[in-house]
C-alpha cells in the first residue's frame, strides 16, 4: 500500500526531456491574479490557509490510518468526502490509486484517471506524473503524446532545468569552479527565470513561489512588490505552504 500512497516515479525519460525542451501542451490554469477581485481572493486564501491546512492534515492522517489498516472501502468513502469538502488534492490522488488497484472499489482505469486529473489540476505533483503516464500509455484515457509531454513537464521535469540554470548563474557570478563571467551569469539567470515564468502559468505552486521570491528580492529582475505578491498568492492557492509564510513577511518598499 505504501507504493499507492507515496511516490510512483513511473514514466519515460525521453518524453520528459521532450517536455522540458519544448514546453508542449495546453494551458490548464491562467496566469497570476491581477484584478481587485483576484487580489481579494488571494487574501482569503492566505487568511483561511492555516485552519484549512490543519483540518486537511488531520483528515488525511485519519484516512492514512484506514489505508494502513487496509480498510479500503471506508478509506474510499472518506477520500470522496475529503475531495468534495476541502477540496483536498491528495485525497483525489489517493482515490485514483484505489481505483487503479481495485482496492475497496471496483477497478476502473477511467475513473482512476479522472481522479488523478482532478488532483493534478489542483497542484498535486504525484497525480501530475500519473496523468502523464496515463496519457503516454493510454491507461484510462486515449493516448496523447502532447498531453503526456505537458504533464511530464509539470510533474516530473519542472524544476530541474530552472535549478540547473540558477546554479550556473551562481557559478559564473561568484567565480565558483569557473572564472567570473557576468554575461554568462546573466544569461543563465534569465533562462532560469524564463522556465519559472512558463511553469508558473501551470498548476505548479513551487515555481510560482520561487518566482515570487525573485521579484521580492530583485534576483535577476527588477524588484516588483505587486508581481511578488501575485506569484506568491498563486502558489498559496495551489496549497504550496511555504508561500503563506513568504506572503506574511512580504513588505511593499514603497509604503
Amino acid at each position: 500500500m505504501d507504493a499507492l500512497i507515496r511516490r510512483r516515479w513511473i514514466g519515460s525519460t525521453a518524453v520528459a526531456l521532450l517536455a522540458i525542451l519544448s514546453g508542449t501542451g495546453s494551458r490548464v490554469l491562467g496566469a497570476q491574479p491581477r484584478t481587485a477581485a483576484e487580489s481579494a481572493s488571494c487574501q482569503r486564501v492566505v487568511r483561511d490557509f492555516p485552519a484549512r491546512a490543519a483540518a486537511i492534515r488531520r483528515n488525511d492522517d485519519g484516512i492514512a490510518r484506514l489505508l494502513d489498516a487496509k480498510h479500503y472501502r471506508q478509506a474510499a468513502s472518506a477520500l470522496r468526502s475529503a475531495a468534495s469538502r476541502h477540496p483536498d488534492a491528495w485525497a483525489g490522488y489517493a482515490l485514483g490509486n484505489l481505483y487503479a488497484a481495485g482496492l475497496g472499489v471496483s477497478r476502473n482505469a477511467g475513473v482512476a484517471f479522472r481522479w488523478y486529473l482532478w488532483s493534478a489540476e489542483r497542484g498535486n505533483r504525484l497525480a501530475q506524473r500519473n496523468v502523464a503516464n496515463a496519457y503516454l500509455d493510454g491507461e484510462g484515457v486515449e493516448r496523447n503524446a502532447t498531453a503526456a509531454a505537458y504533464w511530464f513537464r509539470i510533474g516530473i521535469a519542472p524544476f530541474q532545468l530552472a535549478r540547473i540554470y540558477h546554479g550556473l548563474a551562481e557559478t559564473y557570478a561568484g567565480g565558483q569552479l569557473a572564472p567570473v563571467n557576468r554575461s554568462k551569469a546573466d544569461y543563465y539567470r534569465d533562462e532560469g527565470l524564463k522556465e519559472l515564468r512558463e511553469l508558473a502559468k501551470e498548476p505548479n505552486g513551487e515555481a510560482a513561489y520561487y518566482l515570487g521570491l525573485a521579484y521580492e528580492r530583485g534576483d535577476g529582475v527588477s524588484r516588483d512588490y505587486a508581481k511578488a505578491a501575485a506569484y506568491l498568492c498563486r502558489a498559496a492557492s495551489l496549497q504550496y505552504a511555504p508561500a503563506i509564510t513568504a506572503i506574511h513577511h512580504l513588505r511593499d518598499p514603497s509604503k
